[in-house]
């Protein structure tokens, strides 16, 4: 009798040693496959961990200068709408403020320029006219890969004398059901009359209360009066430095800028701007932003 219980004990003892064998086994096998640690779920993936951006989209605007398709002087007289084009394609710019267009003038073969470039780039376009020029118009103008809506006319005040000067403003519908309100402007050349011109920018900013980005010639660089008035409202294409875009040979100045109001500067952040060197087809050099959406 004291044998079978010893027996019995010695089986009961058995058991007890396969079946932690087997929850160990289970453990093991459940931890590992194929020889490959398998991730413990509360540990999260190092990407996971990082912030992502807010947006993925990237939208590259310019502006440019395009001194109604001629050369500096010193470069050519010839004026030639093809070699612009050229410049914009190349950069894949997919909306852009445009100054000193022509349309209907002698100079440029009585073309309505605005048209022109939109046919060869296969692009929304809007002009307005400034003023009247030696039978035809003069002004600035927005292409567009995207549809326009809501293209509309302001012009700006100029205390002193000077050439009546305008924004372009229009809504560009995006991909994703995004919209950017997005102007071209050409500030004048006297200090009164551009800081009468950038306070009047702040004030339209503040009216639309929209993500906004203007496109210009502002005659004036980052540091003047008129310009830091208007970086009361809005964040210039400075990232790294203001891009130097005139005169087309040996730039020295940053007037060709991008402006963006705080609202855009939220939704649509600058990545980058950069002057494109070597390219003579204007007197002025094209300025393109990459921003994020």
């Amino acid at each position: 009798m004291k044998r079978s219980k010893n027996k019995l004990g010695i089986l009961l003892l058995d058991s007890l040693l396969l079946m932690g064998c087997s929850i160990l086994l289970v453990f093991v096998l459940g931890a590992c496959k194929d020889g490959v640690a398998l991730p413990n779920p509360e540990i999260k993936d190092k990407e996971d961990q990082t912030e992502k951006p807010a947006g993925k989209n990237k939208l590259i605007l310019m502006t440019y200068n395009i001194h109604h398709g001629a050369p500096a002087p010193d470069v050519s007289n010839t004026v030639n709408l093809n070699n612009i084009a050229a410049v914009i394609r190349q950069s894949k710019a997919e909306v852009v403020a445009l100054q000193e267009l022509d349309v209907n003038v002698a100079r440029s073969g009585r073309k309505h320029q605005a048209r022109e470039l939109g046919k060869m780039l296969n692009m929304h376009y809007y002009f307005v006219k400034t003023i009247d020029y030696r039978g035809g118009e003069y002004g600035i103008g927005i292409l567009s890969k995207y549809p326009l809506t809501n293209k509309r006319r302001f012009f700006m005040p100029s205390p002193s004398k000077g050439e009546p000067r305008a924004v372009a403003l229009a809504t560009v519908n995006l991909p994703g059901n995004k919209k950017l309100e997005f102007g071209a402007t050409h500030f004048d050349l006297n200090v009164p009359n551009r800081t009468a011109q950038a306070n009047y920018l702040n004030q339209l900013s503040r009216r639309l209360k929209k993500p906004l980005i203007i496109g210009g010639d502002y005659n004036a660089e980052s540091a003047s009066v008129e310009m830091r008035k208007l970086q009361e409202e809005f964040v210039l294409s400075c990232k790294n430095g203001c891009p130097l875009s005139f005169p087309v040979r040996r730039p020295r100045k940053a007037i060709d800028l991008l402006a963006s109001n705080g609202l855009a500067n939220k939704a649509l952040p600058l990545l980058t701007a950069v002057a494109i060197n070597g390219q003579y087809a204007s007197d002025h050099l094209p300025v393109i932003g990459i921003y994020q959406y």
